[in-house]
């Protein structure tokens, strides 16, 4: 025997070895995620198992949350993604209808969805009236023109100019800009918008100065589109985080354990990463999900509307 052919055979002994001893793993691991699936789908209650789907609200202004694909109506993104997938483990089908940002949390109250989601970060302001099945993180940057970045440096560097905000949005750039007199300079002026497209087109057509606060999955999002052409994104570590989730009605206890659940068979058999992956999205991920754990977020109480 050669010393090649005698490496290639003690190599496929190995080989044999290694086989025999993953397949009784591999076997448990799959008879753990069946029990898992098997459990997950005993919480979801009898209704949604018996109508066989989930009515989910779905913002579409928010990609890549959750948007058309181009030139459709059929709904993609990453939160689409992981929502198809724990339907799978539950064994009903998500049927999707699009709604404005704005009317994702009465949906559920309403009763016109049984799920809302697209970009919704839990805060203290909205557990009051939802309940959020928390699966990512929010981070913020700032998107500016690359002929600025000398001069914005920082989201401090925003103080005294006007911005654009959304109605029924998180008030990130509020709190961070807050600051702006304490720290001797102008505060900045808000202009609200009933979308985000709106708010675009106002800083497309040079009525709003080309600075903005983006959320980090979207602006990579944009930027790898092309959509944001001669801007740069920048790190602005002083918005902190917040956590973001699927929404169901306030005390709806049973269908968001069963999402978790599911959703958890997701991060353990290695699905999450590899949907946050594939959106570029990695470092957003978070460690497990949960109900109602956004108060771990530097974000999670919000300023009180005005009375």
């Amino acid at each position: 025997m050669t010393k090649l052919s005698s490496l290639v055979t003690k190599g496929l002994r190995a080989a044999g070895l290694t086989l025999a001893v993953a397949a009784p793993l591999f076997a448990a691991q799959a008879v753990a995620q069946d029990a898992a699936a098997e459990a997950a789908r005993a919480l979801l209650p009898a209704k949604y198992r018996d109508a066989g789907v989930l009515n989910v609200g779905a913002s579409t202004v928010y990609a890549p949350h959750s948007f058309f694909k181009e030139g459709t109506t059929e709904f993609t993104g990453y939160e689409i993604e992981l929502f198809n997938a724990v339907t799978e483990i539950l064994g009903v089908k998500p049927v999707y209808t699009e709604a404005p940002f704005q009317q994702l949390i009465a949906g559920v109250k309403s009763g016109r969805s049984d799920v809302s989601l697209g970009d919704l970060g839990d805060n203290d302001l909205r557990r009051e009236q939802v309940d959020f099945i928390d699966h990512t993180r929010l981070t913020f940057q700032l998107l500016i023109d690359e002929a600025d970045k000398d001069s914005i440096k920082t989201v401090f560097d925003l103080c005294g100019r006007d911005l654009g905000v959304v109605q029924g949005t998180t008030n990130i750039i509020f709190k961070a800009l807050s600051q702006c007199e304490s720290k001797g300079l102008k505060p900045a002026n808000f202009i609200e918008f009933p979308d985000a497209t709106a708010k675009d087109q106002a800083i497309q057509s040079g009525r709003l100065p080309r600075a903005d606060i983006s959320a980090t999955a979207v602006g990579r999002f944009r930027e790898a589109a092309g959509l944001n052409p001669g801007q740069i994104l920048v790190p602005a570590p002083e918005l902190g985080d917040l956590y973001i989730g699927f929404i169901v009605d306030k005390g709806n206890t049973e269908l968001a354990s069963a999402i978790e659940a599911a959703l958890q068979i997701l991060f353990d058999n290695g699905k999450y990463a590899e949907i946050l992956t594939a959106y570029n999205i990695s470092d957003l991920n978070l460690e497990a999900p949960g109900v109602n754990i956004g108060q771990n977020a530097s974000n999670w109480v919000q300023p009180k509307p005005k009375s």
